[in-house]
């Protein structure tokens, strides 16, 4: 038998509180909405409040708050600290009868995944009429301490590796998924478990199986069947128990009837939430028409499908250590190599050298690149019709429930003496509460602040940091000899240094020019330029400096657009937004525009 405890530091308590600290307080920080597809579950989990638990509804209604909070609904990146309002934070569903019908979802998940939060959402929401932002701060612990029990379980029934497997359970993306609303943190921490099981049972249990071990075996068995789909493609670790003794064979009957059961149900689940889903009824991303396209040309499928593997491996990388919701923001950069340090520290922190057949940590490492080779394979056919190939650049998060088998295929081939072991140790807990530290940092940058990341360490600041922008048949400005077009805009950083307007298209042949004017707050010109027609590049943004002293910075400001051109026909177009995606007025030709802006950047030096 391996032992299983450190005597230095005990890394599942260390993973216990860190993963509660930590994780309650992204659950705090994070604005509802930020988390990816956090409004798809939360509708859902809306819904199974009110006993719907299936993903297509009856044409009922569900209160409009459930949008209109998300942050991920807003035009720009602006600060979240507005969710803590009284009048945002306490706004309850009680108090609305703002309604909308027959909303539909794509969170099609089996409802076990979500049975614990929409249990909480029925108690809080209506039997008392809890606020809502505070409830689905709840709902999101809710779902952590199902991650972090998990993953607790895992890391103590694993035998090696500890350190090793708490860094993982702890990495950014991670906690990210188990502090927001998704499927992930719930399939994560039972891949977790069950890993952390199999491998304790294979080494620590090798003259006879526990019926303890068996009982927990089968109820992940089960509880993987009802999770995100594809997640029982870690069945096949149980091949590694074959040669070991049941107390039984009534044991090995029940565990293969829990097998089969969890996979038909887990694909069956899946087959119907699809056909009875937006996945199935039509569309760019339907079902039929991914499948028509794959089985007309399959070379034509499998060359991109290679091409995306190779491509974005540096990015999937990225991903799976850390990244925020919708990628929005910056992960600040020393946060990878901090992470990567205290992993490496994990490995030398093994109380010995861990005797596992070689055959053995080749098969962990192998099923852990077939499962995620099946995941992005699965994943990518929604984007092949679209064209999509390198639409899964960033989503490495798919692979942190296989992540353990690859590194603990690795683990327990260094043994450091105890001095070195206390070291890497110091190095492992500090590495997870500096990744830590900075990505909160990232966090407050990235939804509490407009510039974000870089500006505050040097970088330059543009805005507006636009969000579900679509330029395809925009409203546009369209601009004429005598005909003027003015746009005010609020700075939100430092000193001006310029202003950029998309301009759609001008006119060929013309010796006209397009007069860009900047002025503040007094109406006094900061910048004008005249441009020929024939400099501007139609599809882009036009740009022009502005010249301010060094210690100004935010202000009220201008910009005019006017043509000076000896041909009146001539026409300059000008993109407009459709909504107010920044404070500002637009006005053309003196009649003013609502709920319309001219696109436009702002950069500053600094935030």
């Amino acid at each position: 038998m391996i032992e299983r405890k450190n005597k230095l530091f005990d890394a599942a308590n260390f993973f216990l509180i860190a993963g509660l600290l930590i994780g309650i307080f992204y659950c705090v920080t994070i604005p509802y909405g930020a988390g990816f597809d956090e409004e798809r579950h939360l509708v859902r989990i809306y819904y199974m409040s009110e006993n719907e638990y299936l993903p297509v509804f009856s044409n009922v209604s569900i209160h409009q708050e459930v949008f209109e909070l998300s942050y991920q609904r807003r035009l720009a990146q602006s600060p979240a600290f507005d969710l803590f309002s009284r009048e945002n934070f306490l706004r309850r569903f009680g108090a609305s009868d703002n309604l909308r019908y027959g909303q539909g979802t794509q969170s099609i998940y089996s409802p076990v995944i979500f049975l614990p939060q929409a249990l909480l959402g029925r108690y809080l929401w209506w039997k008392f009429d809890f606020p809502i932002l505070p409830t689905i701060i709840l709902l999101r612990i809710t779902g952590l301490m199902i991650y972090v029990l998990c993953g607790y379980f895992a890391i103590r029934k694993i035998p090696f590796g500890k350190w090793v497997f708490a860094l993982l359970a702890l990495s950014p993306s991670a906690m990210f998924q188990a502090s927001t609303l998704n499927g992930d943190g719930f399939t994560n921490g039972l891949s977790f478990a069950f890993i952390g099981l199999v491998l304790g049972i294979y080494l620590n249990e090798k003259q006879e199986i526990k019926s303890s071990s068996l009982w927990a075996l089968v109820l992940l068995s089960l509880l993987l069947g009802c999770a995100k789909p594809g997640a029982i493609i870690l069945f096949p670790l149980l091949l590694l128990l074959v040669r070991h003794p049941f107390p039984s064979k009534k044991w090995i009957l029940l565990l293969g009837v829990v097998l089969a059961a969890s996979a038909i149900f887990n694909v069956g689940w899946s087959v119907y939430a699809t056909n009875v889903s937006t996945y199935g009824q039509g569309g760019e991303q339907s079902v039929p028409r991914q499948m028509s396209s794959m089985l007309s040309d399959p070379m034509g499928f499998i060359t991109p499908l290679v091409q995306g593997m190779v491509l974005t491996f540096p990015y999937q990388v990225q991903g799976w250590i850390a990244a925020y919701g919708y990628w929005a923001g910056k992960v600040p950069s020393p946060l990878y190599l901090i992470w990567l340090i205290g992993l490496i520290a994990a490995f030398v922190a093994e109380p010995g050298r861990v005797t596992i057949p070689r055959g053995v940590r080749f098969f962990l490492i192998g099923f852990f690149v077939f499962a995620c080779i099946v995941t992005y394979t699965v994943a990518f056919v929604g984007n092949y019709a679209t064209g999509g190939v390198l639409a899964l650049a960033k989503h490495g998060r798919y692979y942190i429930p296989y992540a353990p088998m690859f590194f603990l295929g690795l683990a327990g081939l260094v043994a450091a003496n105890e001095q070195r072991r206390r070291l890497a140790e110091f190095f492992s807990l500090g590495s997870i509460l500096l990744t830590a530290v900075f990505f909160s940092i990232g966090i407050y940058t990235t939804y509490y602040t407009y510039c974000g990341y870089d500006a505050y360490v040097g970088g330059m600041c543009a805005l507006p940091t636009y969000k579900n922008l679509e330029k395809e048949d925009a409203p546009q400005a369209e601009i004429y000899d005598g005909v003027e077009v003015r746009q005010s805009f609020t700075n939100f950083c430092g000193r001006l240094q310029s202003v950029s307007v998309f301009i759609k298209s001008v006119p060929d042949d013309s010796d006209g020019k397009l007069v860009f004017t900047i002025l503040d707050e007094k109406q006094k010109i900061v910048a004008q330029k005249g441009i020929p027609f024939r400099e501007i590049v139609p599809e882009d943004y036009l740009t022009i400096p502005a010249d301010l002293p060094p210690d100004s910075r935010g202000g009220e400001f201008e910009i005019q657009l006017m043509v000076d051109t000896p041909n009146p026909q001539d026409m300059v177009i000008a993109l407009l937004t459709r909504g107010d995606y920044y404070p500002g007025e637009l006005s053309i030709d003196g009649n003013a525009r609502d709920r319309s802006d001219l696109l436009i950047h702002y950069v500053c030096a600094g935030p």
